[in-house]
């Protein structure tokens, strides 16, 4: 069942949080820059906050989420369409870790790290590298690719969306219930369909690739999203917090929020380079 308490203060928070991510993708490259800052320090912040628990203290949450998080994204942005000759091999690198994930997350392994050695090079390579790579390559090259960042958020929010409120009122058989008790099969279908409705949607009125790219760009936000969404939920389970944070009412954290997107982006970019 709905809960329209829950629902209203989710809708609201989202009508403004969309307000503000459409004003910052779409007024200049900075603001998309600034954009992809916060979602990096943020990001980054809760991540370390929820793995050092008690030791984390002012450089592990502020100074490691910039240096981790925001400094990579803000090295590539000021020299300005450098086309590093790393790029291909910190892509490899980046999918490799979210696979390494995956499989965490598929065979019940423990996601508590075991120094914050480690700590850091999974803030790099799950939220600094994969925003590097897409600032690289969606604001280095041709200028309508950075309009890509815009689709993807809004075929997250289409599978998020139809997933809860399909979830909410059919939702009957559990997808991973040890790790999200409230996915369900029905709304994991749900969320699919509607995403590659909306998919086909926005070739319509943004047609800047082929349908073929805005078909398989819907089924990686839907079915490489989702996982991102059980990788955090899993993270959290094995921490014993429900959110990441309470920055965004009725959504939780900025980590609950953009999982998804940050999960999402070394295989927009694989996509991208491959089409």
């Amino acid at each position: 069942m709905l809960d329209k308490k829950v629902l209203y203060t989710r809708a609201l928070t989202a009508v403004i949080f969309a307000a503000v991510v459409i004003f910052l993708l779409n007024y200049s490259r900075l603001t998309i820059f600034i954009f992809l800052s916060i979602v990096a320090f943020f990001t980054a912040f809760e991540y370390i906050k929820i793995k050092l628990k008690e030791n984390a203290g002012f450089r592990e949450k502020y100074i490691a989420p910039f240096l981790f998080g925001v400094a990579p994204v803000a090295i590539d942005f000021f020299t300005s369409k450098l086309n590093f000759v790393g790029f291909d091999i910190l892509l490899v690198v980046t999918i490799l870790f979210d696979i390494y994930l995956m499989f965490k997350l598929f065979y019940n392994k423990s996601m508590v790290a075991k120094s914050d050695i480690v700590v850091y090079f999974e803030v790099l390579f799950y939220i600094g590298i994969p925003i590097l790579l897409a600032s690289n390559l969606l604001l280095s090259s041709v200028e309508s690719k950075s309009i890509l960042f815009f689709i993807v958020i809004l075929l997250i929010w289409a599978n998020d969306t139809f997933a809860y409120l399909i979830g909410s009122m059919l939702g009957r058989h559990k997808l991973m219930p040890s790790v999200s008790p409230g996915k369900t099969i029905e709304g994991f279908i749900g969320g699919g369909i509607f995403t590659i409705i909306a998919a086909v949607l926005l070739n319509h009125y943004i047609d800047i690739f082929p349908l073929s790219y805005y078909i398989l760009l819907g089924l990686i936000v839907w079915i490489i999203g989702t996982i991102g969404d059980l990788v955090e939920s899993k993270l959290k389970r094995s921490y014993d917090i429900k959110d990441s944070g309470t920055i965004m009412p009725g959504h939780g954290g900025f980590l609950d929020r953009f999982d998804s997107f940050i999960f999402v982006l070394p295989f927009l970019v694989l996509l991208t380079v491959l089409q």
